[in-house]
């Protein structure tokens, strides 16, 4: 959640994101960031039919790794390392998880506690061996083994053990029934032979050459660029897009600079920088809906966020549609909770935070943070005031955190707005607040709270899990209903009372959901048939958008 630039966490922090250093962050920043070329002086010439040249993708940051087991590959979309499940559907709806390695949807206990899944026979890995039970178990069970210290293990916190019943079928028992553990298998699984659970993940060889079931293979990999093409022994054949290769360009206005010389194929930019192309030939924006939020946490242990009646008031005084329309230039919808419209029944519509100056400013002298004749709100001798950290190098969330200062001090509330990397951000959780990003795994409404407002955590996870330390039994309650009740009906009832309690008592301040904006040059779609967008997650970048399934595309006759 932390700030990040990436696609996701520190989990394994994605470039792309603010959220936090978690498991995929800094893996699938990959995803979150535009990708790389060849060199410059293999760079298609501007004039080259689309079909003619390599799918070249301008990003902001390149993977640190490439190993599944270190958060890789592992949003069920992997270009190299395939998982037993996929995404399917469209970008206005939640996906529907489909089987992929797996042969059919999983056979699960009347008690939800043991989930068999059947596999897909005569698949192949890369290297030409033969992917079976073993694979998917080895690859778990690292996961699992804290020697390997790998970011996922906390999105598994709830998994006791996997096992292979016979060499098509992979069994996970829970410890405790889980509706959405689904989503945990979307994970790219690595060939067993190949897989230590002795080593860190970081050291594993499957960090710089990786060998997958799926459609690319890497041909080469280094600081600046990342070069995939085409699997030769994947099992429907070679695929047409290749190669696909991502460039890193770390600054988001040296990336639209360079790609309107040309050349590129399109990359991924902020809303305002992005609608810049609108109209101009030759290119087209393209603009994907997401669950990926940004808010800020309100710090416990602050004399001045720590109090209730605080965190109410920041919620009605902040103006999402002005942060929304100011910062984003339109492209996206205001966050209340941490659950968007996508969420169909699980959503609580009236759930929300009138933009309520009046009430706001009522609420802070009724806590006694009284302004003073210079403008100033002070309770008790203490200042009516906060820090804001920000990741280095997300301009986005800068410029959020300092609209929301500018707000706030109309309130005489003074916001100071500073950048601060995550390991220098962690240390100060408890007494800054943080522009966080979120929505990594966005494909069950479980994913989305329970890290966020149950009682144990952060203990239980990383601090930008519930940073802001939020505790209530009724919530923990709900959520625990949420989360294990296998009744569809009693779950999203009791999704929709998590929301409402929420707004009551907020814990953090939620500000908006992001659309995320990319540039593709339009004669990619003259030459290619290419695939739909998706309801994207935190993560984002040049392996999703457009190109999130390039190994679907087909030239056109």
């Amino acid at each position: 959640m932390y700030p990040v630039n990436i696609s996701p966490n520190p989990r394994v922090a994605k470039g792309s994101s603010l959220r936090t250093p978690n498991s995929r962050s800094r893996v699938i920043a990959f995803l979150t960031l535009p990708l790389i070329l060849f060199t410059a002086g293999c760079q298609p010439a501007s004039g080259q039919a689309a079909d003619e040249q390599p799918i070249s993708l301008l990003t902001a940051a390149l993977p640190e790794t490439l190993n599944p087991l270190a958060g890789f590959d592992s949003y069920g979309l992997g270009k190299i390392n395939e998982s037993l499940f996929t995404l399917e559907g469209e970008q206005d709806q939640l996906p529907n998880l489909v089987p992929l390695l797996a042969a059919k949807e999983p056979k699960i206990s009347a008690d939800s506690l043991v989930w068999d899944i059947s596999l897909s026979q005569d698949i192949k890995f890369s290297d030409g061996t033969t992917f079976d039970a073993q694979d998917v178990v080895a690859s778990y069970q690292a996961i699992l083994d804290p020697r390997t210290a790998s970011p996922l293990a906390g999105s598994l916190e709830n998994l006791e053990s996997v096992s292979a019943p016979n060499e098509h079928t992979v069994r996970f028992k829970l410890k405790e029934a889980q509706v959405s553990f689904k989503t945990s298998l979307l994970i790219g699984i690595a060939p067993a032979e190949l897989v230590d659970p002795a080593k860190p993940v970081a050291e594993s060889a499957l960090s710089r050459t990786p060998v997958g079931t799926g459609p690319y293979v890497v041909e080469n990999f280094s600081s600046a660029q990342l070069v995939l093409t085409a699997n030769p022994n994947y099992r429907t054949g070679p695929v047409q897009a290749s190669p696909v290769i991502y460039e890193a360009a770390p600054d988001d206005n040296a990336r639209s600079q360079r790609l309107a010389t040309g050349g590129f194929t399109g990359t991924v930019l902020p809303p305002r920088l992005a609608h810049s192309f609108a109209g101009r030939e030759g290119y087209e924006v393209l603009t994907a809906t997401s669950a990926d939020w940004r808010g800020i946490s309100l710090p416990a242990e602050h004399p001045f966020t720590s109090e209730p009646e605080v965190r109410l008031a920041l919620n009605l005084a902040v103006d999402r549609e002005q942060l929304i329309d100011a910062v984003l230039d339109g492209s996206g919808r205001p966050a209340y909770t941490f659950v968007s419209p996508e969420y169909g029944r699980n959503y609580a519509a009236k759930a929300t935070f009138a933009h309520d100056p009046e009430r706001a400013a009522a609420l802070l002298d009724k806590s006694g943070w009284v302004e003073s004749e210079h403008g100033v709100r002070s309770k008790d001798g203490a200042e009516a005031a906060f820090t804001v950290l920000y990741n280095p190098g997300d301009t986005l969330r800068r410029d959020l955190s300092l609209a929301v200062a500018a707000q706030l001090a109309e309130f005489g509330i003074t916001v100071d707005v500073r950048a601060a990397t995550f390991d220098e951000a962690e240390p100060r959780s408890t007494q800054d607040a943080i522009m966080l990003g979120g929505g990594d795994d966005p494909y069950d409404v479980d994913t989305q709270l329970y890290k966020m407002l149950h009682s144990s955590y952060p203990e239980a996870g990383a601090y930008y899990d519930n940073p802001s330390r939020y505790a209530d039994s009724e919530m923990d309650e709900q959520l625990h209903i949420g989360r294990t009740n296998l009744d569809p009906d009693a779950r999203s009832a009791a999704y929709r009372k998590v929301q409402q309690r929420y707004v009551q008592q907020p814990s953090m301040l939620l500000l908006a959901f992001l659309d995320h904006t990319y540039v593709q040059r339009s004669d990619v779609s003259e030459h290619w048939n290419t695939s739909s967008l998706l309801l994207e997650p935190h993560d984002h970048g040049t392996t999703w958008g457009p190109w999130a399934k390039t190994h679907e595309w087909t030239r056109k006759q």
